[in-house]
C-alpha cells in the first residue's frame, strides 16, 4: 500500500498498516532483532532533527552558522514552556516533536552557550578557582 511519511511527506510503499514513517526517515528493523531496532531509532531521531533544522531556517538565527548539523541546537524561547528535551534520546511522535519545535529557535552550539551564559546558567560559576 502507498502511504505518506509524516516526517518528510514523501510517498512510500509498505505492507505495514502501522508504519507512519518512510524507510529513509526511520530505517527498517524487526521486532526480534534488538540491534536493528536501536539503529532504527537513531535514524528516526536524525531524520526528525534534520527536518526540524529545515523548519527553523537551516542556520543559526544569531550568527548564520550552517556548516555542521551536529553543531546546531534547539533553544527554548521560554524555559517555562519546556515540556521535554528534543535531544534526550527519547523517541516521540513527529507530531509531538513538531509541536515542541514551535517553542524554540535554532542556534549553533557557541551561540547557545552564550545565551545561557547571559541568562545565568553559566558553568564557570560551578568551577572552583585554583
Amino acid at each position: 500500500m502507498k502511504k505518506t511519511c509524516e516526517i518528510c511527506e514523501k510517498m512510500f510503499d509498505t505492507e505495514s498498516y502501522t508504519r507512519i514513517y518512510c524507510y529513509d526517515c526511520s530505517g527498517e528493523s524487526t521486532r526480534f532483532d534488538n540491534q536493528s531496532r536501536k539503529h532504527q531509532k537513531t535514524i528516526l531521531r536524525c531524520s526528525m532533527k534534520l527536518q526540524g533544522i529545515k523548519i527553523l531556517g537551516g542556520k543559526c538565527c544569531i550568527c548564520g552558522y550552517k556548516e555542521c548539523i551536529d553543531a546546531l541546537e534547539f533553544h527554548h524561547k521560554k524555559q517555562s514552556e519546556k515540556e521535554f528535551k528534543l535531544g534526550s534520546g527519547n523517541t516521540m511522535s513527529w507530531k509531538e516533536y513538531k509541536s515542541e519545535l514551535k517553542k524554540r529557535i535554532l542556534v549553533c552550539s557557541n551561540c547557545h552557550k552564550e545565551i545561557h551564559s547571559k541568562t545565568g546558567c553559566n558553568y564557570r560559576k560551578t568551577i572552583k578557582k585554583y
